[in-house]
C-alpha cells in the first residue's frame, strides 16, 4: 500500500482516479472475444456489447498525429461488429485539443461526467439499513450473470445488452473477480441493486451502482455505495473515487463526495 493516496488534496489524485477507472474497464477488454490495447500513451477496449460504455478509450496521452490512427483502429472494430464507442477525455488527456480533433474525425460530443472523490475518514457512514435488505458478494458464474442482469436493468440497458453483459461477466477470470468486488443487493430476497469496488492505484473506486426502477427512492443506492467504501476503509484505504451519473450525483454529494474533475465524452459510431 505504498502508493496509497492520503487525501483528496493529493497532487496524485487525478492520475489515481483515472488509473482506477482504467483498471475496471480493462478487465472487460481481457475477456475472450474482446480487445484490449494498452500502452503508456493510450488504453482502449472493444467488447462488441451494443452499449458505448463497453467500448472505447479510457486513457489518452497522445500526440496530435496519433489521434487519427487510434480512431481508425476503433473504427475498424465498429465496422466489423457495429457497437459504438466512447472516448473519455479528462484533465490529463493529451493533446490539449483532442476534443476538436475527434470532432474533425466524426465523433460527436456525448455529455460530461464529473469525477468525484471523498476522504473516507470524513465520510458520512451512517447507514439506516432498510428492513428486508441484504447484500452479498457475487461469487461464481451464476451470481456473476445475475449481477450483470440486475446492473443492466438498473442502468436501463435493453434486455439484449444486459444478456451480452452477463456473457461478458461470465468470461472474467477468477483473479479479475477477486480484484473487483461485485455486490448484489436483495430486498425481501429479490435482487434489486448492484455495485462494484475496485482497489487500485491507492484509491477505492466505486462502479456500477444501479437499482431497478421498482426499488428506487428507498435509500438503496446509498447503501450500495457506502458498504463497499466501509470495507475499503477497514482495509486502510483513505480515499474513495467514482465517475457520477446524473441519477447518482445527488446521492454521492450527500454521502460527502466532492467534484474534483470533469470528463468530456465523445461518441464514435
Amino acid at each position: 500500500m505504498s502508493n496509497m493516496i492520503e487525501d483528496t488534496t493529493s497532487d496524485k489524485l487525478l492520475a489515481a482516479l483515472n488509473s482506477n477507472m482504467v483498471a475496471y474497464w480493462s478487465a472487460y477488454g481481457r475477456t475472450a472475444g474482446s480487445t484490449l490495447h494498452s500502452t503508456d500513451r493510450v488504453v482502449w477496449i472493444y467488447t462488441g456489447v451494443q452499449i458505448p460504455l463497453f467500448n472505447g478509450v479510457f486513457f489518452a496521452r497522445l500526440s496530435p498525429a496519433d489521434v487519427q490512427p487510434t480512431f481508425a483502429d476503433l473504427q475498424s472494430r465498429i465496422a466489423e461488429r457495429g457497437a459504438p464507442a466512447l472516448w473519455w477525455i479528462g484533465p490529463q488527456s493529451k493533446p490539449d485539443n483532442i476534443g476538436s480533433l475527434l470532432e474533425q474525425l466524426g465523433a460527436q460530443q456525448a455529455g460530461e461526467v464529473p469525477g468525484m472523490a471523498i476522504d473516507l475518514a470524513e465520510m458520512d457512514d451512517r447507514l439506516e439499513m432498510l428492513a428486508g435488505f441484504t447484500i452479498e458478494k457475487a461469487v461464481g458464474a451464476e451470481r456473476q450473470a445475475l449481477w450483470a442482469r440486475v446492473a443492466g436493468a438498473g442502468t436501463g440497458f435493453p434486455d439484449a445488452a444486459s444478456e451480452a453483459l452477463a456473457q461478458l461477466e461470465s468470461r472474467l477470470s477468477d483473479a479479475q473477480y477477486a480484484a473487483q468486488r461485485r455486490y448484489i443487493g436483495y430486498l425481501n430476497g429479490t435482487p434489486v441493486a448492484t455495485s462494484t469496488l475496485v482497489l487500485e492505484s491507492g484509491v477505492a473506486g466505486i462502479y456500477a451502482v444501479a437499482t431497478i426502477p421498482e426499488a428506487r427512492r428507498k435509500g438503496i443506492g446509498r447503501i450500495m455505495t457506502v458498504v463497499p467504501l466501509l470495507e475499503a476503509k477497514q482495509m486502510g484505504y483513505r480515499v474513495g473515487i467514482l465517475q457520477a451519473s446524473s441519477m447518482g450525483y445527488p446521492i454521492y454529494k450527500k454521502i460527502g463526495f466532492k467534484d474534483v474533475c470533469m470528463y468530456w465524452l465523445y461518441l464514435q459510431t
